[in-house]
């Protein structure tokens, strides 16, 4: 059965910050870093609808309709402090990803977004939390069925600066960007899927301490050959493998010319 997806993306502003109130300052400041102060973001909210076309508009739902949704869902989180203001967040940490659940279950309740299929929530352009539905794919058009997703996705963004590579290979660049994805379920004591502060350290010892700036020609990441994104990619993956909760879902190279791979590992059972 013919089914597709449909996509829309608006902006919206809230301010938060991540404190448990069981914890004093210094822990607060050690397990959430900058995000321990209070704070603002302009957000950026994709919503993924998937289902049936309907053969008579060619849609799978009017356009339209779908932002005006999108739109009335946002404007009670629109301008607001998450912590101060909001009810949802009154025995929990308004994280990205914690945020990202209240709004699915806000678009569930709509019965025309019922055919919900991805949350993405980006709170900078480095950071963003994703939610996938759980559905199988027998059951994607049965609106009894559905459920929220029980796992949510981090992911973020770093660059790395390669201009002795680019010199010997330009299909690399001189600029890269590597997204590295964190899947699991979200620890209640910190609203997070994984520790951001612990994966910032792990990234910057592992990768950006070696690279950035330097001659990687002494670093094993850079003397594979053949030597491509793709290869790249796979050989950073047990170097960033042993993340603080969550497990590493997904690493992403990204050179200048927008060539994207994605790499998601060797499944455990793998011949």
């Amino acid at each position: 059965m013919a089914k597709s997806t449909l996509t829309k993306r608006i902006e919206f502003s809230a301010s938060h910050f991540y404190r448990n109130p069981d914890w004093d300052e210094a822990q607060n400041r050690k397990v959430f870093g900058a995000c321990y102060q209070e704070h603002g973001h302009n957000y950026l909210l994709e919503v993924t609808l998937k289902g049936r076309v309907d053969p008579v508009t060619g849609m799978i739902i009017n356009l339209y309709d779908l932002k005006q949704i999108v739109t009335d869902v946002l404007e009670e989180f629109d301008h607001k402090h998450l912590n101060l203001d909001m009810p949802y967040f009154e025995h929990s940490i308004p994280t990205t990803e914690n945020l990202a659940f209240v709004l699915w279950r806000k678009f569930q309740e709509r019965p025309e977004t019922r055919d919900l299929h991805t949350i993405r929530l980006f709170e900078e352009d480095d950071l963003w939390a994703e939610l996938t539905s759980p559905q199988t794919a027998e059951h994607q058009f049965d609106a009894s069925s559905h459920t929220e997703p029980t796992e949510a996705s981090i992911t973020r963004r770093y660059s790395l600066s390669t201009p002795t590579l680019a010199e010997k290979d330009n299909t690399l660049g001189s600029g890269l960007l590597v997204d590295v994805t964190v899947n699991g379920p979200i620890e209640p004591l910190t609203g997070r899927t994984t520790d951001i502060v612990a994966l910032d350290y792990l990234v910057n010892q592992n990768l950006l301490k070696q690279t950035n700036g330097k001659d990687p020609a002494q670093d094993p990441i850079f003397r594979l050959q053949p030597l491509t994104l793709f290869t790249l990619a796979q050989n950073l993956w047990p170097l960033l493998e042993p993340v603080s909760g969550g497990h590493l879902a997904k690493i992403a190279v990204q050179n200048q010319q927008e060539t994207r791979v994605e790499y998601t590992g060797i499944p455990c059972n793998a011949s």
